[in-house]
Order: structure tokens, then C-alpha cells, then sequence
């Protein structure tokens, strides 16, 4: 029992480890647009149309998403990271404008898969009642990325090019495959029948939650997405932040998240979607407060503290419940979720850039705060999170060793 607790571990620091290869790769790009449009001498609205190209991958989630509960966890979350291996070598053999728009797309193909993969592997490891704490391990990858990926990024650019960082993802990315591919258990299918494309739109209409849920993932990724696309510039434009100071800047906001997803390991599982719902008030109300303070930079890192602090909570807090509205398809439903996502940060990366030229900083957070709001409502109103607990309270109590069988 022992040893197959501390392999476990072993197992979420790999998963945890390629996830901020992946979320590095991802997010970078939000702070350094500025550095990548001079290096690669475009306007900085080319680098944001990369990122209009790079969000419309969600939607090969339904078709990618679900290849885990057709061929098992464990080979879909190791082709994932060799294939982000692959893509941060492409910019770095080739260094221009429109191969920098292959690899972000392929890195965000890379997590299309990879993301429902480990959402399903927890899913099938650990028990409804502590899965919470579980998936909020492996969420701190995602504010690792700003916390310690983008001081790194800044420090790579300034000393030795833009592309530089994708060199050492890349080598990262093939060294956590080896890793996971020796960690991992042999994994099993497991609904083949669900995972056939043309049985999702059956899924969703036997179960209506989805929807809703799709719904919330639009309207929260669209805001953070209209916000997040012009916070490097308004940071840059504010405080005439040089590079290392925005990877600093970004690593504020890693560290936001680092709390948020440690407050949810802590607390969603005891309060659930009371928890959850708070934290998406906190996450409307700094949305409305922010633009008041560009004249201070303390001020504004406060802020901008506070609202990333939110916003982890409400999106890693729902993310349990989320892998419970139909057991028997895990990846499958947290693909539709995904690509609802990608329909919302493809529309924020369009929306962002015109709110920006037309009404600052205001008029983006403005619109964030609104969307949050409406997403906010459809947790509270139609995400119960009784209807998933129910379902697994027996199997819960008749099996707390199910995390000491991460297979």
C-alpha cells in the first residue's frame, strides 16, 4: 500500500511536470507579444491573429479529446508530449513569422489532448471526495508557468533570442515523454462506444448538464482571453516594464494562481460549489476594479493578484465536478468543455484587440466582468454539484484505497 502510494506521487509530479512544459508553451505568449512581434519585425497585431489561429485548435477536441477512453490514458499523454517536442523544434529549425504559428498551434494541439487525458486518469484514480485535491496538484502547473516559465522566457529573449525558450521546452517536453512512459501504468479503453464522434451529440442530449456546462467554459475563457490578451501591452504601455520585469509581473500573477489552486485543494472538496461561486464574485469584482489602477504599479499588481487568485479558484474549483457528469466518458465530456473553451478564447482573441483600440483597458475588463458575472450565474443555477456526488458517495466510502490504484 505504501509503495503504491508514493508511486502515485511520483506519477502526478511527472503529470504535473510536462503539464507546465505544455502551460509554458501556452502562455508565454501573452506577456512577450511585444518581444516576439520586434524579433520577428511585425506588428504585434500579427502575433495576436497566431493566437485568433491557435485558439480555434479547441475544436479538434471533440476528435482528439476522447482518444484516451478509446486507447487508454497512458499512450494518448505520451504521444501529447512528443508531439510538443516536435512543435517547439520547428520554430527553432525555423525561425520565422508563420513557423512560430505551426508551433503554437501544435503546442496547443498537444494539450487539446494531453488536458482530458490526466482530467480522465484522476478521474479513474482517485475518489469523487478527493479528487479535488488531486487535480489542483497538477493545476499548479498552470500558474508555474507564469511563476517560474515566464521569468525564465523573459530571461532567455533578452540574453538570446525569441526563440530561444522553444529550445528548451522542447527539451523538456521529450524528457518528461521518457519519464511518464516509464511512471505510467499500463492503462486500458474505457467506453469505446462514447468516444465515437458521431455519439457525442447522443451524450449531450441524455445529459443537459453539459450544455450548461460548455456554456460556463465559453463565457469564463472568452473573458479571461479578452483581458489576458492585452494585459502585456496595457503592463508595458502603464509601467514601460523591460522584459525581465514582465516575466516578474507574469510571475505575480503564477503566484496568484499557486494560491488559488492551493485554496481549492484545501477547500472545494469540503464546500463545493458554495466555494466555487464565491470565488467567481471575487473574480467579477477585481475584473471592474483593475482599470482604476494604471497609475500605480504596486497597486496594480495587487490586483492583478487578487483577480488571477479568483479566477483559479472558480475554473480549477469546477473542474471535480466537471469529471463526474458522465463517469463512463470522462475525456469525452471534458473534450466538449475544452472546445467550448477554445470557442470562447477564439472569440476573446478577436474581441480584445478591438475593445483595446477602442476603449483601453476599461472597456476589456468591462466585458470580462459581464461574461464572469453570466458564467458565475450558470454555475449557481444549473451545475449541481449534488448530482455528481450522489452518484459516487457509495463508491467513494467502499473504496478510499482508489488512489493508491492509479490504474
Amino acid at each position: 500500500m505504501l509503495n503504491r502510494f508514493y508511486r502515485f506521487r511520483v506519477q502526478l509530479m511527472a503529470l504535473t511536470l510536462a503539464r507546465l512544459v505544455l502551460n509554458t508553451g501556452i502562455r508565454m505568449v501573452y506577456p512577450f507579444a511585444p518581444a516576439l512581434s520586434r524579433g520577428l519585425g511585425v506588428e504585434i497585431t500579427a502575433v495576436y491573429r497566431l493566437l485568433t489561429l491557435r485558439s480555434l485548435t479547441g475544436f479538434l477536441s471533440p476528435f482528439f479529446g476522447p482518444l484516451s477512453d478509446r486507447f487508454g490514458r497512458k499512450p494518448v499523454i505520451v504521444a501529447a508530449m512528443l508531439l510538443c517536442m516536435v512543435a517547439c523544434l520547428l520554430v527553432v529549425v525555423w525561425p520565422a513569422y508563420w513557423p512560430l504559428g505551426a508551433t503554437l498551434i501544435l503546442i496547443s494541439l498537444a494539450k487539446v489532448i494531453y488536458d482530458p487525458a490526466i482530467a480522465a486518469y484522476l478521474g479513474d484514480a482517485v475518489p469523487f471526495a478527493r479528487r479535488g485535491r488531486a487535480i489542483a496538484v497538477t493545476e499548479v502547473a498552470w500558474a508555474g508557468a507564469l511563476l517560474v516559465g515566464a521569468p525564465l522566457v523573459g530571461w532567455l529573449i533578452a540574453g538570446q533570442g525569441w526563440q530561444s525558450p522553444f529550445l528548451w521546452m522542447a527539451l523538456l517536453a521529450g524528457g518528461t515523454a521518457v519519464w511518464l512512459a516509464i511512471v505510467l501504468p499500463p492503462t486500458q479503453a474505457t467506453n469505446i462506444r462514447t468516444t465515437r464522434l458521431r455519439d457525442l451529440p447522443g451524450t449531450m442530449r441524455q445529459h443537459p448538464a453539459i450544455w450548461a456546462a460548455a456554456a460556463y467554459s465559453i463565457l469564463i475563457m472568452s473573458a479571461s482571453e479578452i483581458f489576458f490578451i492585452v494585459y502585456g501591452n496595457w503592463m508595458e504601455a502603464s509601467f514601460n516594464l523591460p522584459l525581465t520585469s514582465l516575466g516578474l509581473a507574469a510571475g505575480v500573477i503564477g503566484g496568484a494562481e499557486i494560491v488559488g489552486e492551493g485554496a481549492v485543494g484545501v477547500f472545494v472538496d469540503r464546500f463545493g460549489k458554495r466555494f466555487v461561486v464565491a470565488a467567481g464574485l471575487l473574480c467579477t469584482l477585481m475584473y471592474a476594479v483593475i482599470p482604476s489602477t494604471s497609475a500605480s504599479l504596486t497597486t496594480a499588481l495587487i490586483s492583478l493578484f487578487v483577480l488571477f487568485l479568483g479566477f483559479e479558484m472558480l475554473v480549477v474549483g469546477v473542474i471535480p465536478l466537471l469529471t463526474e457528469l458522465v463517469p463512463g466518458a470522462r475525456a469525452t465530456v471534458m473534450s466538449a468543455v475544452v472546445a467550448a473553451g477554445s470557442l470562447g478564447r477564439a472569440s476573446g482573441t478577436v474581441v480584445g484587440p478591438f475593445l483595446w483600440e477602442r476603449g483601453g483597458l476599461a472597456a476589456n475588463a468591462g466585458a470580462a466582468a459581464l461574461l464572469t458575472a453570466a458564467a458565475v450565474f450558470i454555475i449557481a443555477r444549473w451545475l449541481h454539484a449534488g448530482q455528481a456526488e450522489g452518484s459516487l458517495e457509495a463508491r467513494a466510502e467502499g473504496g478510499q484505497d482508489a488512489a493508491d490504484r492509479p490504474s
